[in-house]
Protein backbone atom coordinates (compact mmCIF):
# COMPACT_ATOMS: atom_id res chain seq x y z
CA UNK A 1 0.00 0.00 0.00
CA UNK A 2 1.48 3.64 -1.25
CA UNK A 3 0.98 6.06 1.16
CA UNK A 4 1.11 9.48 -0.51
CA UNK A 5 1.20 13.19 1.39
CA UNK A 6 -0.24 16.31 0.62
CA UNK A 7 -2.02 15.27 -2.71
CA UNK A 8 -4.73 17.98 -4.13
CA UNK A 9 -8.32 16.70 -4.09
CA UNK A 10 -9.46 19.35 -6.67
CA UNK A 11 -8.29 16.77 -9.86
CA UNK A 12 -10.07 13.82 -8.08
CA UNK A 13 -13.24 15.63 -7.99
CA UNK A 14 -15.63 16.98 -10.65
CA UNK A 15 -16.05 20.39 -9.19
CA UNK A 16 -12.41 20.37 -9.59
CA UNK A 17 -12.52 22.15 -6.42
CA UNK A 18 -10.36 21.58 -3.37
CA UNK A 19 -7.25 21.41 -1.07
CA UNK A 20 -5.11 18.88 -0.35
CA UNK A 21 -4.79 15.60 1.67
CA UNK A 22 -2.51 15.41 4.13
CA UNK A 23 -2.53 11.55 3.83
CA UNK A 24 -3.84 9.80 0.48
CA UNK A 25 -4.17 6.12 -0.39
CA UNK A 26 -5.80 4.70 -3.30
CA UNK A 27 -7.14 1.14 -2.79
CA UNK A 28 -6.82 -1.30 -5.74
CA UNK A 29 -7.99 -4.64 -4.02
CA UNK A 30 -9.70 -4.72 -0.01
CA UNK A 31 -6.39 -5.29 1.75
CA UNK A 32 -5.60 -1.56 0.89
CA UNK A 33 -8.89 -0.42 2.51
CA UNK A 34 -8.18 -2.52 5.55
CA UNK A 35 -4.49 -1.07 5.69
CA UNK A 36 -5.75 2.28 4.70
CA UNK A 37 -7.79 2.22 7.94
CA UNK A 38 -4.87 0.60 10.45
CA UNK A 39 -2.50 3.70 9.15
CA UNK A 40 -5.53 5.86 9.96
CA UNK A 41 -6.04 4.98 13.02
CA UNK A 42 -2.42 4.23 14.38
CA UNK A 43 -1.74 8.12 13.45
CA UNK A 44 -5.07 8.57 15.22
CA UNK A 45 -6.07 10.55 12.22
CA UNK A 46 -9.71 10.47 10.41
CA UNK A 47 -10.16 9.17 7.27
CA UNK A 48 -12.59 9.74 4.36
CA UNK A 49 -13.81 8.09 1.47
CA UNK A 50 -13.38 9.14 -2.14
CA UNK A 51 -14.40 7.47 -5.59
CA UNK A 52 -15.84 8.84 -8.68
CA UNK A 53 -15.91 12.36 -7.12
CA UNK A 54 -19.23 12.91 -8.70
CA UNK A 55 -21.08 13.95 -5.62
CA UNK A 56 -18.87 15.67 -3.20
CA UNK A 57 -17.75 19.48 -2.73
CA UNK A 58 -14.03 19.09 -0.73
CA UNK A 59 -13.01 22.02 1.82
CA UNK A 60 -10.38 24.70 0.29
CA UNK A 61 -8.35 23.91 3.21
CA UNK A 62 -8.55 20.22 2.22
CA UNK A 63 -8.56 17.15 4.84
CA UNK A 64 -6.28 16.80 7.59
CA UNK A 65 -6.40 13.15 7.84
CA UNK A 66 -6.50 10.12 5.03
CA UNK A 67 -8.48 9.94 1.99
CA UNK A 68 -8.70 6.70 1.27
CA UNK A 69 -9.38 6.59 -2.72
CA UNK A 70 -11.59 3.38 -3.83
CA UNK A 71 -10.58 2.02 -6.81
CA UNK A 72 -11.61 -1.39 -6.58
CA UNK A 73 -12.56 -2.27 -10.23
CA UNK A 74 -13.82 -5.93 -10.58
CA UNK A 75 -17.34 -6.86 -12.25
CA UNK A 76 -19.11 -10.45 -12.29
CA UNK A 77 -22.10 -12.09 -13.28
CA UNK A 78 -24.10 -14.79 -11.81
CA UNK A 79 -25.84 -15.24 -14.58
CA UNK A 80 -28.25 -18.10 -14.09
CA UNK A 81 -29.71 -15.93 -11.19
CA UNK A 82 -28.95 -12.56 -12.94
CA UNK A 83 -26.98 -11.38 -10.61
CA UNK A 84 -24.06 -8.91 -11.21
CA UNK A 85 -21.82 -7.94 -8.92
CA UNK A 86 -19.73 -5.08 -9.26
CA UNK A 87 -16.69 -3.44 -6.95
CA UNK A 88 -17.27 -0.25 -5.20
CA UNK A 89 -14.88 1.56 -7.71
CA UNK A 90 -16.80 0.74 -10.67
CA UNK A 91 -17.84 3.59 -12.65
CA UNK A 92 -21.31 3.71 -12.72
CA UNK A 93 -21.86 4.04 -16.18
CA UNK A 94 -20.26 1.08 -16.97
CA UNK A 95 -22.24 -0.99 -15.00
CA UNK A 96 -25.64 0.20 -16.73
CA UNK A 97 -24.00 -0.50 -20.29
CA UNK A 98 -23.00 -4.09 -19.30
CA UNK A 99 -26.60 -4.68 -18.04
CA UNK A 100 -28.27 -3.42 -21.06
CA UNK A 101 -25.77 -5.02 -23.41
CA UNK A 102 -26.60 -8.35 -21.99
CA UNK A 103 -30.35 -7.62 -21.91
CA UNK A 104 -31.26 -7.24 -18.48
CA UNK A 105 -34.01 -5.17 -17.12
CA UNK A 106 -33.72 -2.72 -13.88
CA UNK A 107 -30.70 -0.03 -14.29
CA UNK A 108 -31.64 1.12 -17.73
CA UNK A 109 -33.10 4.08 -16.62
CA UNK A 110 -30.46 5.25 -13.89
CA UNK A 111 -28.03 5.87 -17.47
CA UNK A 112 -25.69 8.48 -17.54
CA UNK A 113 -25.16 8.98 -13.94
CA UNK A 114 -21.74 9.78 -12.60
CA UNK A 115 -20.07 8.19 -10.15
CA UNK A 116 -19.14 4.62 -8.88
CA UNK A 117 -20.89 2.05 -7.59
CA UNK A 118 -20.15 2.58 -4.64
CA UNK A 119 -21.52 6.00 -4.72
CA UNK A 120 -24.69 4.97 -6.16
CA UNK A 121 -25.38 2.31 -2.98
CA UNK A 122 -24.59 5.35 -0.94
CA UNK A 123 -26.75 7.68 -2.31
CA UNK A 124 -28.82 5.84 -3.20
CA UNK A 125 -29.41 7.24 -6.41
CA UNK A 126 -32.28 7.75 -8.99
CA UNK A 127 -33.72 9.41 -11.96
CA UNK A 128 -36.38 9.10 -14.36
CA UNK A 129 -38.76 7.41 -12.13
CA UNK A 130 -36.39 4.37 -10.67
CA UNK A 131 -34.24 4.03 -7.83
CA UNK A 132 -31.04 1.98 -7.42
CA UNK A 133 -32.53 0.38 -4.14
CA UNK A 134 -35.11 -1.25 -6.35
CA UNK A 135 -32.20 -3.75 -7.83
CA UNK A 136 -29.76 -4.15 -4.96
CA UNK A 137 -29.61 -7.31 -3.42
CA UNK A 138 -26.39 -7.15 -1.17
CA UNK A 139 -23.37 -4.28 -0.20
CA UNK A 140 -20.45 -6.19 0.94
CA UNK A 141 -18.49 -3.57 3.38
CA UNK A 142 -15.62 -3.36 5.30
CA UNK A 143 -16.44 -2.79 8.75
CA UNK A 144 -13.46 -0.88 10.74
CA UNK A 145 -14.58 -1.88 14.03
CA UNK A 146 -14.23 -5.36 13.43
CA UNK A 147 -11.92 -5.53 10.67
CA UNK A 148 -14.16 -8.01 9.15
CA UNK A 149 -16.18 -7.82 5.89
CA UNK A 150 -19.91 -8.04 6.66
CA UNK A 151 -22.91 -8.53 3.99
CA UNK A 152 -25.73 -6.73 4.59
CA UNK A 153 -29.06 -7.07 2.69
CA UNK A 154 -31.31 -4.49 1.28
CA UNK A 155 -33.42 -4.24 4.40
CA UNK A 156 -30.01 -3.61 5.82
CA UNK A 157 -28.90 -0.95 4.54
CA UNK A 158 -32.26 1.45 5.27
CA UNK A 159 -32.30 2.77 1.35
CA UNK A 160 -34.38 5.85 1.79
CA UNK A 161 -34.94 8.94 -0.97
CA UNK A 162 -30.92 9.31 -1.64
CA UNK A 163 -30.22 8.14 2.39
CA UNK A 164 -29.21 5.06 3.59
CA UNK A 165 -27.21 3.60 6.23
CA UNK A 166 -23.96 4.52 5.32
CA UNK A 167 -24.90 7.96 5.17
CA UNK A 168 -26.76 7.46 8.77
CA UNK A 169 -23.20 6.16 10.42
CA UNK A 170 -21.06 7.92 8.44
CA UNK A 171 -17.38 5.70 8.51
CA UNK A 172 -19.03 3.19 10.45
CA UNK A 173 -18.00 1.23 7.31
CA UNK A 174 -16.69 0.99 4.04
CA UNK A 175 -18.63 -0.33 0.60
CA UNK A 176 -16.98 -2.87 -1.56
CA UNK A 177 -18.83 -4.60 -3.47
CA UNK A 178 -23.10 -4.20 -4.52
CA UNK A 179 -24.71 -7.19 -5.77
CA UNK A 180 -27.65 -5.95 -8.42
CA UNK A 181 -30.63 -8.74 -8.81
CA UNK A 182 -31.32 -8.04 -12.61
CA UNK A 183 -34.69 -9.05 -14.41
CA UNK A 184 -34.34 -11.15 -17.57
CA UNK A 185 -38.00 -10.13 -18.50
CA UNK A 186 -38.89 -7.08 -17.27
CA UNK A 187 -40.96 -4.05 -18.03
CA UNK A 188 -39.65 -0.76 -19.43
CA UNK A 189 -40.25 2.23 -17.14
CA UNK A 190 -41.60 5.06 -19.46
CA UNK A 191 -44.27 7.09 -17.47
CA UNK A 192 -41.38 9.47 -16.17
CA UNK A 193 -42.65 12.81 -18.10
CA UNK A 194 -39.35 13.40 -19.78
CA UNK A 195 -39.14 10.03 -21.22
CA UNK A 196 -42.44 10.62 -21.99
CA UNK A 197 -41.87 13.49 -24.19
CA UNK A 198 -39.01 11.98 -25.63
CA UNK A 199 -41.05 9.49 -27.28
CA UNK A 200 -43.67 11.89 -28.36
CA UNK A 201 -40.55 13.67 -30.06
CA UNK A 202 -38.52 10.50 -31.49
CA UNK A 203 -40.72 7.31 -31.37
CA UNK A 204 -41.10 4.80 -29.12
CA UNK A 205 -39.21 2.78 -26.71
CA UNK A 206 -39.16 -0.51 -27.25
CA UNK A 207 -36.03 -2.13 -25.71
CA UNK A 208 -33.69 -1.42 -23.26
CA UNK A 209 -31.22 -0.17 -25.98
CA UNK A 210 -33.83 2.38 -26.53
CA UNK A 211 -34.53 2.88 -23.46
CA UNK A 212 -30.40 4.04 -22.61
CA UNK A 213 -30.20 5.41 -25.64
CA UNK A 214 -33.18 7.99 -24.87
CA UNK A 215 -31.99 8.92 -21.14
CA UNK A 216 -28.45 9.86 -22.77
CA UNK A 217 -30.29 12.16 -24.58
CA UNK A 218 -32.37 13.51 -22.19
CA UNK A 219 -29.69 13.90 -19.75
CA UNK A 220 -27.40 15.29 -22.79
CA UNK A 221 -29.41 18.28 -22.86
CA UNK A 222 -30.25 19.19 -19.37
CA UNK A 223 -26.23 18.45 -18.26
CA UNK A 224 -22.96 20.16 -19.52
CA UNK A 225 -21.75 17.91 -22.55
CA UNK A 226 -17.73 18.44 -21.55
CA UNK A 227 -15.53 19.15 -19.16
CA UNK A 228 -15.39 23.07 -19.88
CA UNK A 229 -16.53 23.46 -16.55
CA UNK A 230 -16.74 21.77 -13.23
CA UNK A 231 -20.05 20.11 -11.34
CA UNK A 232 -20.84 17.84 -8.80
CA UNK A 233 -24.14 17.12 -10.74
CA UNK A 234 -27.53 17.87 -8.89
CA UNK A 235 -26.80 19.99 -5.72
CA UNK A 236 -29.59 19.24 -3.88
CA UNK A 237 -32.48 16.56 -2.95
CA UNK A 238 -36.01 17.18 -3.95
CA UNK A 239 -37.87 18.28 -0.83
CA UNK A 240 -40.31 15.76 0.16
CA UNK A 241 -43.06 17.01 2.23
CA UNK A 242 -46.45 16.26 4.00
CA UNK A 243 -49.66 16.12 1.65
CA UNK A 244 -51.18 19.28 3.73
CA UNK A 245 -48.46 21.40 2.77
CA UNK A 246 -48.32 20.02 -0.94
CA UNK A 247 -51.90 20.92 -1.47
CA UNK A 248 -51.09 24.54 -0.06
CA UNK A 249 -48.10 24.91 -2.44
CA UNK A 250 -50.48 23.56 -5.57
CA UNK A 251 -52.79 25.94 -4.73
CA UNK A 252 -49.93 28.56 -4.51
CA UNK A 253 -48.20 26.87 -7.97
CA UNK A 254 -50.61 25.00 -9.80
CA UNK A 255 -48.00 23.97 -12.31
CA UNK A 256 -45.67 22.47 -10.04
CA UNK A 257 -45.06 18.98 -10.39
CA UNK A 258 -45.56 17.21 -7.38
CA UNK A 259 -45.17 13.02 -7.19
CA UNK A 260 -46.33 10.70 -4.45
CA UNK A 261 -43.93 8.68 -2.50
CA UNK A 262 -44.28 5.29 -1.06
CA UNK A 263 -44.69 6.78 2.75
CA UNK A 264 -47.98 8.99 1.74
CA UNK A 265 -45.85 12.42 1.62
CA UNK A 266 -44.87 14.52 -1.19
CA UNK A 267 -42.25 15.01 -3.36
CA UNK A 268 -41.36 18.46 -5.35
CA UNK A 269 -38.90 19.14 -7.72
CA UNK A 270 -35.96 21.68 -6.59
CA UNK A 271 -35.51 22.45 -9.86
CA UNK A 272 -39.10 23.89 -10.91
CA UNK A 273 -38.86 26.10 -7.65
CA UNK A 274 -35.12 27.48 -8.37
CA UNK A 275 -36.16 27.74 -12.08
CA UNK A 276 -40.02 29.10 -11.49
CA UNK A 277 -40.15 30.51 -8.64
CA UNK A 278 -37.02 31.89 -8.08
CA UNK A 279 -36.08 32.51 -11.43
CA UNK A 280 -32.74 31.24 -10.85
CA UNK A 281 -31.55 28.97 -13.49
CA UNK A 282 -28.52 30.35 -15.70
CA UNK A 283 -27.68 32.44 -13.26
CA UNK A 284 -23.85 33.45 -12.64
CA UNK A 285 -22.11 35.47 -10.01
CA UNK A 286 -18.53 35.32 -10.72
CA UNK A 287 -16.90 31.94 -11.55
CA UNK A 288 -20.36 30.31 -9.81
CA UNK A 289 -23.53 30.05 -10.93
CA UNK A 290 -26.78 27.47 -11.74
CA UNK A 291 -26.53 25.33 -15.07
CA UNK A 292 -28.62 27.19 -17.91
CA UNK A 293 -30.54 23.98 -18.64
CA UNK A 294 -30.79 22.75 -15.14
CA UNK A 295 -31.37 25.01 -12.10
CA UNK A 296 -30.43 21.86 -10.10
CA UNK A 297 -26.90 21.77 -11.35
CA UNK A 298 -24.44 24.28 -9.82
CA UNK A 299 -21.21 25.00 -11.77
CA UNK A 300 -17.37 26.04 -11.70
CA UNK A 301 -17.11 27.96 -14.38
CA UNK A 302 -12.80 28.49 -13.78
CA UNK A 303 -11.69 29.41 -10.64
CA UNK A 304 -14.31 28.68 -8.21
CA UNK A 305 -13.61 27.80 -4.23
CA UNK A 306 -15.76 25.36 -2.18
CA UNK A 307 -16.68 28.29 0.09
CA UNK A 308 -17.81 30.28 -3.35
CA UNK A 309 -20.21 27.24 -4.04
CA UNK A 310 -21.34 26.66 -0.25
CA UNK A 311 -22.37 30.35 0.18
CA UNK A 312 -24.00 30.47 -3.17
CA UNK A 313 -25.99 26.95 -2.14
CA UNK A 314 -26.71 28.75 0.80
CA UNK A 315 -28.36 32.16 -0.82
CA UNK A 316 -30.60 29.66 -2.85
CA UNK A 317 -31.85 27.53 0.26
CA UNK A 318 -32.44 31.23 1.89
CA UNK A 319 -34.18 32.37 -1.09
CA UNK A 320 -36.73 29.15 -1.43
CA UNK A 321 -37.58 29.21 2.23
CA UNK A 322 -38.59 32.95 2.57
CA UNK A 323 -40.36 32.44 -0.85
CA UNK A 324 -42.11 28.97 -0.61
CA UNK A 325 -41.55 27.89 3.10
CA UNK A 326 -39.71 25.07 1.18
CA UNK A 327 -36.41 23.89 2.75
CA UNK A 328 -33.62 22.58 0.30
CA UNK A 329 -31.41 20.10 1.14
CA UNK A 330 -27.74 19.84 -0.42
CA UNK A 331 -27.70 16.37 -2.27
CA UNK A 332 -23.96 16.98 -2.28
CA UNK A 333 -21.97 15.63 0.56
CA UNK A 334 -19.00 18.04 1.75
CA UNK A 335 -15.22 16.82 2.49
CA UNK A 336 -13.69 18.93 5.66
CA UNK A 337 -15.00 21.67 7.16
CA UNK A 338 -16.08 25.04 4.69
CA UNK A 339 -17.37 28.25 6.02
CA UNK A 340 -19.69 30.58 4.60
CA UNK A 341 -17.96 34.14 4.84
Amino acid sequence: MLVQENVSLKEFTKFRIGGMARYFVTAKKPEDVHNAVVFAQGHSLAYVILAGGSNVLVSDNGFDGVVIHIQLQNINWQEDEAILIADAGVSWDTVVEESVKKNYFGLENLSGIPGSVGGAAVGNIGAYGCEVKDTIKWVEVFDPSTMLLVRLTNDECHFTYRHSIFKEEKNSVIVLRVAFQLQRDGELHRDYKDVVEYEEHAGDIETLLDMRKAILAIRAVKFPKDNSVGTAGSYFKNPIVTSEFAMLFHEQYPNAPIHDTNKGMKKLSAAWIIDHVLHLRGVRDGDVGTWESQALVLINYGDAQAKDISLFAKNIIDACYKETGVILTPEVVTIGEIVNE
